[in-house]
């Protein structure tokens, strides 16, 4: 027996799998964190409660700055009056984010249970909060929900028909995000470790191109880590050909690429944990959360351990209308964290 590295010991974890198709149970005691968002799958994690007999329950509901007419706190409202549930408001500016998770964690007693629903949250939001869980020590009495959706734009068709349009890859519009207005990084989870050191980005490309490019250009990289995402539907598999050309991903220098799951966390969270041993000795490990929301919940597992890590977001200058986002309901899951808690002795 052996004392181990924390990334040891998070690889050799018996890493929890997400349940499916399980009603949330929130009661007295129990608090959902969860964003009021436009998608259909929003607020489907707290209508399931609710219609399951779930009552007395505490909602704080994360509003965006600034906010939009098609958000749907007035649902949400109505929902918590009929569970005779206790519901406030936190805002969020996604230009100002820094320290919003300890401020909304504050807010929660340490006796009771947290749920964080990810359906409607944004992938740093989503970093900052379970990365805090973890370090707080409070995964035990933490568990994770999200509700996917019935359908993710944009088809084929409409991506096709977009390029038979443009000469020019760089120029064609973006289907869901456009536009960089900054590179945000957050105190909470910056790193001065290995300054100095050569960098490596981990990064996660997407249909905003100009994310992987803004990356690219502040951030001087010596080696890039692509991970590109594998949609659960076999015949969403064409996305990320497409992506990877878009983003001009041969572009760039001393490169490896990975496949790993849009949905399982666990093959990002493993993904993560293989470059830190292989390359967090010797280059300072930069992340950047454009992937999908499971891949951004892995992001905060391994940035809550492994504090080392540098996580820097380029948020999108501005979005598509509502109606071209996801629609519809898909299966809720759930992950209970109890598991990620370091031990008072980690051997191997």
């Amino acid at each position: 027996m052996r004392v181990c590295r924390v990334d040891e010991w998070l690889r050799r974890l018996s890493q929890p799998e997400l349940h499916v198709g399980i009603a949330p149970k929130l009661g007295v005691g129990d608090v959902l964190l969860m964003c009021a968002g436009f998608e259909d799958r929003a607020i489907e994690v707290l209508r399931r409660a609710v219609r399951s007999g779930c009552h007395g329950f505490r909602v704080l509901c994360i509003g965006y700055l600034p906010e939009i007419p098609e958000n749907r706190g007035t649902e949400v409202a109505s929902l918590c009056a009929s569970a005779q549930a206790t519901l406030e408001s936190v805002p969020f500016d996604r230009e100002r984010p820094a320290g919003t998770a300890e401020r909304i964690l504050a807010q929660v007693p340490s006796a009771d249970r947290i749920h964080i629903d990810l359906s409607g949250m944004s992938r740093l939001l989503i970093v900052q909060l379970v990365s805090s869980i973890v370090r707080g020590g409070r995964s035990a009495l933490c568990e994770v929900l999200y509700c996917s959706a019935f359908d993710y734009p944009p088809t084929r068709e409409q991506v096709e028909k977009t390029l038979s349009e443009s000469a020019d890859l760089v120029g064609v519009t973006m289907f869901v995000s456009s536009g960089v207005f900054g590179l945000t990084i957050v105190p909470e989870l910056s790193s001065v470790a290995m300054q100095g050191q050569p960098m490596r980005v981990i990064a996660f490309p997407s249909w905003n191109t100009t994310q992987l490019a803004a990356v690219c250009s502040e951030i001087q990289a010596s080696y890039f880590t692509i991970v590109h995402g594998t949609p659960p539907d076999a015949q969403n598999a064409w996305r990320r050909d497409v992506i990877r050309e878009l983003n001009r991903v041969d572009s760039l220098p001393a490169r490896e690429e990975f496949n790993v799951s849009t949905l399982d966390y666990r093959e990002t969270l493993n993904l993560i944990l293989d470059v830190y041993a292989e390359h967090g000795q010797r280059e300072k490990l930069v992340i950047s959360p454009t992937g999908s929301k499971m891949q951004s919940l892995a992001i905060g597992i391994a940035c809550g351990f492994l504090r080392d890590l540098q996580v820097v977001y380029p948020t999108p200058r501005s979005f598509a209308p509502p109606k071209d986002y996801t629609r519809g309901v898909g299966d809720v899951y759930r992950l209970p964290l109890g598991r990620f808690t370091l031990p008072a002795e980690l051997t191997c």
